[in-house]
């Protein structure tokens, strides 16, 4: 195993690339910045090496952490990455076949990945994540949110800024969208728990659609189904006076369902 430890004075940009393995990033107040990273498999030849030639460097506020590529072997060699931020620091993760896990509150993030899980806490910042096939699953992204994804399940539970997500194949699932949101997939689900402001756009190929709206909340509707059913639950007279969220929902072969749900925590 090894490991390094950088005094900080406050958050700091960290950017990581490991090709395979599982990475871990908390984020918590700390005085320092430690980077732990161990073969995921103990006794490999391929897996030390990588470790042993991984490049670890930090300055000017900026944590490096970057494992070698050696793509004329068979795979890539895993590792086992942990690092220990300040909170509120900023974080680039790029892999190629890597489960990314993060807790605490972190700023902003980017994330690119070909095959594996994103899952994650807070993020007090905006958020850009990529994947070809991987779930990705938040909890709280205070800012804009744009997710890409081949094939694999978003969902979040609260999307404090503005939100576009975009999958082949996947589901789609947002608890409480406190702006506007821009949802597309060409085969899955698309639920929203609750929106009360902005714009809804949500498109689906393949796919039932379920929205949530707040009471109090006046909304201007426009639903389209191919083929399958389209309803809404809410009463022309609630819409009253100016519309505050339009909706506009389309799918090809599946259902649209408009709801009034219980106030979402904001």
């Amino acid at each position: 195993m090894a490991s390094w430890e950088f005094p900080t004075d406050g958050p700091i940009d960290l950017e990581i690339r490991l090709p395979a393995g599982n990475v871990t990033i908390i984020a918590e107040p700390t005085p320092a910045a430690t980077v732990t990273l161990l073969p995921q498999r103990p006794g490999s030849k391929r897996d030390e090496e990588s470790a042993d030639r991984a490049r670890v460097d930090f300055r000017n506020g900026r944590l490096f952490v970057i494992a070698p590529e050696r793509p004329w072997l068979r795979g890539s060699a895993a590792l086992d990455l942990t690092v220990l931020v300040p909170s509120e620091s900023a974080c680039t993760v790029v892999t190629a076949s890597a489960d990314i896990r993060c807790t605490g509150q972190l700023g902003p993030l980017k994330a690119r990945t070909a095959s594996g899980d994103l899952d994650v806490d807070v993020i007090n910042g905006p958020v850009v994540v990529s994947t070809a096939s991987g779930a990705v699953r938040l909890r709280d992204a205070a800012g804009p949110l744009r997710v890409h994804s081949a094939s694999g399940e978003v969902a979040a539970e609260r999307a404090g800024g503005e939100a576009t997500v975009e999958t082949a194949s996947g589901h789609v699932r947002i608890e409480n969208a406190c702006a506007s949101v821009r949802a597309k997939t060409a085969s899955g689900d698309v639920r929203i728990g609750a929106i009360s402001t902005g714009r809804g756009e949500i498109a689906t190929v393949s796919g039932d659609i379920g929205v949530g709206v707040p009471p109090g909340v006046g909304v201007y509707l426009d639903l389209a189904a191919l083929s399958g059913q389209v309803r809404s639950e809410l009463e022309p007279s609630e819409a009253g006076g100016d519309a505050d969220l339009t909706l506009q929902c389309r799918t090809v072969t599946g259902d649209v369902l408009v709801s009034r749900t219980a106030a979402p925590p904001r």
